[in-house]
């Protein structure tokens, strides 16, 4: 088990220029991202992690989290203290500067809740975290969704921010998980369409989708509690409009429509869909029924 520090350190402002070249790093993706002998894998982490926070795509997508995700989740070189380092400072990231928006500290944010998903999709696959620790990561998780107030998309020359494709992603592999407590689902879920309906914009980079995606992991589990499940789709039906509406009111509806519409699509893609398929689509279409 890894071993994560009881207090994160917040992140600072400013980005750390990388020690290594971006050639260094172009030639450890070349060579299937093989740690080069003698390098110190601490290091070359938290040199990584900065980059997260990079204005530059390049640093920050192809270098900084490609490479990250690749020894978390792939060749798992990261374990141990090290990993746990890592997830400390990871969850120190997603509160550098919440609640504002505009400014570059999105980056560190958003991507550190990306990588924060590797490291749980890592621990599905082969375990590496206690309970304690998934739960930790679980309630960062959902204080970030809930907290988050910068959720540009993409930017033509900075890429992409995606603060709420990146939660989304990192709830899909919290839904998956073994450490999921038997309340969670429902939790996941509210989680889920409370930021939806809250949102002061209509999503429209994809991250419906990425939320449906988190959703269908909760009704993919072994243990799918139908009955919440049918629940929440009623609490996350689309509401109905007054004859004068705020813009607040309408992008929460279309939210909901969105992801309810998304998630639609998803059930019904599965040929040979299985009894929880099936009743969650049920369940999905009452919801909708009217919504268009």
């Amino acid at each position: 088990m890894i071993r994560v520090a009881l207090v994160a350190t917040l992140a600072t402002t400013v980005v750390a220029a990388p020690a290594h070249s971006v050639a260094f790093w172009k030639q450890i993706a070349d060579n299937k991202y093989a740690v080069p002998a003698g390098s110190d894998l601490p290091q070359l982490t938290a040199e990584l992690t900065e980059m997260l926070a990079s204005p530059d795509p390049e640093l920050r997508d192809d270098i900084g989290y490609s490479t990250l995700a690749a020894w978390i989740y792939q060749t798992r070189v990261l374990e141990g203290e090290t990993l746990g380092t890592l997830v400390t400072t990871l969850l120190g990231n997603l509160i550098a500067g919440i609640g504002e928006t505009g400014t570059d500290r999105i980056f560190r944010r958003s991507f550190s809740a990306l990588t924060l998903g590797a490291v749980v999709a890592r621990d599905n696959a082969a375990p590496v975290l206690s309970a304690v620790e998934f739960h930790r990561i679980e309630r960062a998780a959902f204080a970030y969704l809930r907290d988050e107030r910068d959720l540009r998309g993409y930017d033509a020359e900075r890429g992409w921010m995606h603060s709420a494709a990146h939660t989304a992603d990192l709830l899909k592999f919290i839904a998956r998980s073994r450490f999921l407590a038997a309340d969670g689902q429902t939790r996941l879920l509210d989680a889920i369409r409370e930021k939806l309906q809250t949102a002061p914009t209509v999503f429209t980079h994809g991250e419906d989708e990425r939320f449906a995606r988190a959703v269908l992991s909760i009704v993919n589990r072994s243990d799918f509690d139908r009955d919440a499940f049918k629940a929440w789709t009623l609490r996350a039906k689309p509401a109905r409009l007054p004859e004068k509406f705020t813009t607040a009111q309408l992008s929460g509806a279309q939210n909901s429509k969105n992801l309810l519409a998304k998630l639609q699509v998803l059930l019904t893609a599965d040929a040979q869909p299985s009894d929880a398929i099936q009743f969650a689509r049920d369940s999905v279409r009452a919801a909708l029924e009217g919504a268009f």
